[in-house]
């Protein structure tokens, strides 16, 4: 399957995923929203609490949800799709987009994690058939973007550094 970071996303699909965030964050009263590839990938970010430490954040978000797929995979289960993490002031629920996305949603103690499950299987989907169509938009993929003249100048670098 095709990794994220081999697409382009353009500014209003940006936009648009930024927007069903930022309406998840609102309806839940959540403190931030992000959107990542399942390698920690940051793909949209909403909130001030995890703008600074988004990339941090992200990959380890990430590892945490490939650690519990293993795990589910050890109990022969067939994997786990949901995430819930419960801390004294903040709680985190991540839960896949597709097969290739996930969706972290942090909120602190007063919200009720069954609204946060609903809202977010909701904005889940919607955010899946944004993705779809990037992903289905093959003529965005990266290679496309780079020009012969640009792809044959750093094929000509990187001959110059390990020639014989």
């Amino acid at each position: 399957m095709e990794q994220l970071t081999n697409l382009i996303i353009s500014d209003r699909e940006l936009a648009t995923i930024s927007a069903v965030l930022m309406k998840l964050m609102n309806d839940t009263n959540a403190t931030s929203a992000m959107l990542l590839d399942k390698s920690g990938q940051v793909v949209a970010v909403q909130g001030t609490g995890t703008r600074r430490n988004a990339t941090t954040l992200g990959a380890l978000l990430a590892g945490v949800f490939s650690s519990s797929r293993e795990v589910a995979r050890l109990l022969d289960e067939k994997d786990f799709r949901n995430i819930f993490q419960q801390g004294v002031q903040e709680n985190i629920y991540t839960t896949m987009v597709e097969e290739q996305w996930l969706l972290v949603i942090i909120f602190d103690k007063l919200t009720h994690i069954g609204l946060v499950k609903v809202l977010s299987k909701k904005a889940s989907d919607e955010l899946g058939r944004i993705l779809e169509r990037v992903r289905n938009d093959t003529t965005r993929t990266k290679s496309s973007v780079l020009n012969l003249q640009f792809r044959s100048s750093v094929e000509d670098t990187i001959d110059l550094l390990f020639r014989d």
